[in-house]
C-alpha cells in the first residue's frame, strides 16, 4: 500500500504542475512527437509515431527532457482516449543525471532506451559528473522501476561520457527507438475518427491507419483508397511526393484529415 501511495503522490505533482493549461482550448493540431494532454485530464503525455501516448511518472523525468510546460497542447479528451498507452513510461533522458532506487544503494548512469548502468566507485562517478556528482543523482521510486532495464556496469570513464551521450539523445523518439519515418494515426469512432486529424511527415515515410472502432471504416484520399477496414485492421501508404493530401472516410465522409509531407 505505501508503494502505491508514493506512486499516486508522484503523479498528483504532475497533475499540479501543468493545472494552468486547463483554461486553454482543446485542439485537434498535433502531431508525432507532440507533447498532449485532455482537455479534463491533466497528465502530460508524449505522443509518439507509434501512435501511441506514453506518460511522464513525475516531474524529474518530465523536467529532464523539456524546461517547462510551455509546448504542451491541450486536446480533447476523447481524443486523447482514442489513443492506446505505451507499454512504457518516458524515462530520464540518457546522460541527464545519475539515478538509483530508494532500495537499492548501487548509483546508475542512464543510457539509451532506459537501460541503467552502474557506476562502480565514487571516483568514476566524479570522473564522470565531477566534483557535484552527489548532487547529479535523483531517486527513483520503486514502482518506477520497472520501465528500467539493468544493462553492464561502467568500470572505467572511455565505456561511458554522459554529454556525448545527452548530445546523441535529443528526443524521446531517439531514447525509445522509434522508426520517425513512420507515423500511426486511430481511426477511434464515428465521431472523432481520425487522431490526429492532421499531421506533418517527411517525404518518404510511411502512414498506417489502424482502425481502432468496432466498426468498419475507411481512408479514401486522391490517388490511394483502403477498402474497408475491419476492426483491428490496418492501411499503409508511403508518402514520395511533397504536398498536402486530404483523406477521409468513405462510410462517414464528415471525418476527414490531412497529411502535410516535407522534405
Amino acid at each position: 500500500m505505501k508503494k502505491i501511495a508514493i506512486y499516486f503522490n508522484l503523479l498528483s505533482l504532475v497533475f499540479l504542475a501543468v493545472s494552468p493549461l486547463s483554461a486553454q482550448a482543446a485542439s485537434s493540431a498535433f502531431t508525432t512527437g507532440d507533447l498532449i494532454r485532455g482537455a479534463t485530464i491533466n497528465t502530460v503525455y508524449y505522443f509518439g509515431s507509434d501512435g501511441k501516448r506514453y506518460v511522464f511518472p513525475n516531474e524529474k523525468t518530465y523536467f529532464s527532457w523539456y524546461a517547462d510546460f510551455s509546448k504542451v497542447k491541450t486536446i480533447s479528451d476523447s481524443a486523447l482516449s482514442a489513443m492506446p498507452l505505451g507499454r512504457s513510461n518516458v524515462t530520464y533522458r540518457p546522460g541527464y543525471k545519475m539515478v538509483k532506487i530508494t532500495t537499492d544503494p548501487k548509483v546508475y548512469a542512464v543510457d539509451q532506451g532506459g537501460v541503467l548502468r552502474w557506476v562502480q566507485t565514487a571516483e568514476l562517478a566524479e570522473t564522470l559528473y565531477g566534483l557535484n556528482w552527489k548532487g547529479r543523482i535523483d531517486d527513483i521510486p520503486d514502482p518506477f522501476f520497472v520501465n528500467y532495464t539493468i544493462g553492464s556496469a561502467i568500470e572505467t570513464s572511455s565505456q561511458y561520457a554522459p554529454q556525448d551521450v545527452l548530445n546523441t539523445t535529443q528526443t524521446i523518439a531517439v531514447d525509445k527507438q522509434f522508426n520517425e519515418n513512420q507515423v500511426t494515426i486511430s481511426i477511434s469512432n464515428t465521431t472523432q475518427s481520425f487522431v490526429p486529424a492532421s499531421t506533418t511527415v517527411k517525404k518518404g515515410s510511411t502512414v498506417v491507419w489502424t482502425n481502432r472502432d468496432t466498426v468498419e471504416h475507411s481512408v479514401s484520399g486522391a490517388g490511394f483508397e483502403s477498402g474497408l477496414l475491419a476492426p483491428d485492421a490496418s492501411y499503409t501508404r508511403i508518402f514520395n511526393t511533397v504536398g498536402s493530401f486530404d483523406f477521409s472516410c468513405s462510410i462517414h465522409p464528415a471525418n476527414q484529415g490531412t497529411i502535410s509531407v516535407i522534405n
